[in-house]
């Protein structure tokens, strides 16, 4: 991959894209664009089910999703797929490994759609860039911040996984959603088969557990949206709870 100095074309249409991204919260246009003309960074095309990164492989740098999707998943002990994220325009990612002493990608990332992906290296982080010090603070502020907060979702990750029975793991899911949407009425962010992979259950076993809590009116559910009707017996298996 080569490492390169963006044109102010290619800044100037991305700029919308690049302001949304976690790791240039707060910087405005005239910040980002300094930026962007003294960092070296990577820019690669994809298309729909490459692979962007394999488990394994070395860290070219944080990754930020300039057009398209890609899904990063990994493989348990038994050969099974686990989704750990979907990741959408002007998401990041690989922000864990950037001071890493061995800076291998840790899981798989597929795009799922055609996708442009940018890399940042380390280097763009702990150089003093010419007239960047400033928007430099932030985004390493901005890097903590994001850290912080996927340590947590990790977090419940690992707490679904302690829970044992297939209800008490939905009800964990959809309070987790609960609390990030700020509503009963639910849309998921996956389709039946990632939601079964994100819970590490069966997706049959899924899809029945689902059809019962239908039929005894806690939840209502149509397509990818979900309203939680007993939301009190619901929220009773919540991370914080």
């Amino acid at each position: 991959m080569i490492k390169q100095i963006l044109s102010e074309i290619i800044i100037n249409q991305y700029m919308p894209v690049l302001k949304k991204c976690p790791l240039f919260k707060g910087l405005d246009s005239p910040e980002l664009k300094s930026y962007l003309q003294n960092a070296k960074v990577i820019i690669q095309s994809y298309k729909k089910n490459d692979f962007i990164a394999i488990s394994g492989d070395p860290m070219e740098g944080i990754g930020v999703i300039l057009e398209g999707s890609a899904m990063l998943t990994r493989e348990n002990v038994l050969g099974q797929r686990v989704i750990m994220a979907n990741l959408e325009s002007s998401a990041m990612f690989g922000e864990a490994l950037l001071f890493s002493k061995l800076p291998l990608w840790p899981a798989t990332i597929k795009a799922m759609k055609p996708s442009k992906i940018m890399f940042i290296p380390l280097e763009t982080f702990i150089e003093t860039l010419p007239d960047c010090h400033q928007c430099q603070t932030k985004i390493l502020s901005n890097l903590l911040e994001d850290l912080s907060e996927k340590a947590l979702l990790l977090t419940r990750k690992v707490h679904y996984l302690t829970l044992k029975g297939m209800r008490e793991k939905i009800f964990a899911y959809f309070t987790d959603l609960h609390t990030i949407q700020h509503s009963e009425t639910l849309l998921l962010p996956h389709n039946r088969e990632q939601m079964a992979e994100v819970l590490n259950v069966s997706r049959t076993a899924l899809s029945r557990e689902l059809g019962r809590l239908r039929d005894e009116g806690i939840i209502d559910i149509s397509g990818k949206t979900v309203t939680l009707l007993e939301l009190e017996e619901i929220m009773e298996f919540g991370f914080n709870n």
